[in-house]
C-alpha cells in the first residue's frame, strides 16, 4: 500500500483542489487555460511522480495521488477516477486520455471462508502516445502499449500490445496501427 507523506503545504493543497480547483472549467475563454493551470500547479505536489507539464481535467477525482506517476504531457481527461493506492498508475509522455474514464488498481482479497481481507493491488502502466477514448474501464494489473487506441467504453482487463487498436467488453485487439507511419508522423509533429 502506498501512503502519502503528509506536510502541511501538500493538506492545504489537498483541500484546496477538493473545494475548489476540482471544479474549475477548463473549457471557459481565457479563465480555463488560467483554471487548467492551477489545476497542474495544485496537483503536481500530490502525485507521486509529476512532470512540469502535465494536463489534468475538470472533476478528475483521485485518493490521495502518492501512487500516480505523471510523465511529460500526460493528460487526464475530464471527470476521470484513479482508484486504489494498492498499485502504482503510470501514465506516460503524451498520453491522451477521454473524459470519464476509471483506472482501478486495487481489488478485494476474498478467502473463503472467512470473506473479505483487505485489498490486493497490481499496477498499472500507460505507455507513451497511448491514446484511451472516452468511459473506458481499466482494470488491475493491466499495461497498455506505446501508441496503442483504447475506443470508447472499453473494458480492458488484460494487457494491450504496442500499435493495437483494442475495443470491446471485454478489449479485444481488432488490428495494428502502421509502425512505420506513426514514426514518420512524430518525426513531422517535432520539425514543426
Amino acid at each position: 500500500m502506498y501512503r502519502q507523506s503528509w506536510t502541511l503545504k501538500k493538506v492545504i493543497y489537498y483541500i484546496s483542489y477538493r473545494i475548489l480547483f476540482k471544479h474549475l472549467p477548463g473549457d471557459l475563454p481565457v479563465f480555463g487555460i488560467l483554471f487548467q493551470f492551477f489545476r497542474r500547479i495544485i496537483c503536481r505536489p500530490l502525485f507521486k511522480e509529476a512532470a512540469q507539464i502535465i494536463s489534468i481535467g475538470q472533476g478528475v477525482d483521485f485518493d490521495n495521488g502518492c501512487n500516480v506517476v505523471l510523465k511529460e504531457y500526460a493528460n487526464i481527461g475530464s471527470y476521470c477516477s484513479l482508484g486504489g493506492n494498492h498499485g502504482m498508475i503510470t501514465i506516460g509522455k503524451h498520453v491522451m486520455m477521454g473524459a470519464h474514464c476509471t483506472i482501478i488498481s486495487q481489488n478485494h482479497k476474498y478467502i473463503e471462508p472467512e470473506g473479505y481481507r483487505g485489498f490486493d493491488g497490481k499496477d498499472i502502466v500507460i505507455r507513451e502516445y497511448a491514446w484511451i477514448g472516452d468511459k473506458v474501464i481499466i482494470l488491475p494489473g493491466v499495461t497498455i502499449g506505446k501508441h496503442a487506441i483504447i475506443g470508447a467504453g472499453t473494458v480492458v482487463p488484460k494487457d494491450i500490445p504496442d500499435y493495437a487498436i483494442a475495443v470491446g467488453n471485454p478489449a479485444v485487439v481488432k488490428k495494428f496501427r502502421n509502425e512505420k507511419v506513426v514514426k514518420e508522423d512524430l518525426c513531422q509533429k517535432q520539425k514543426s
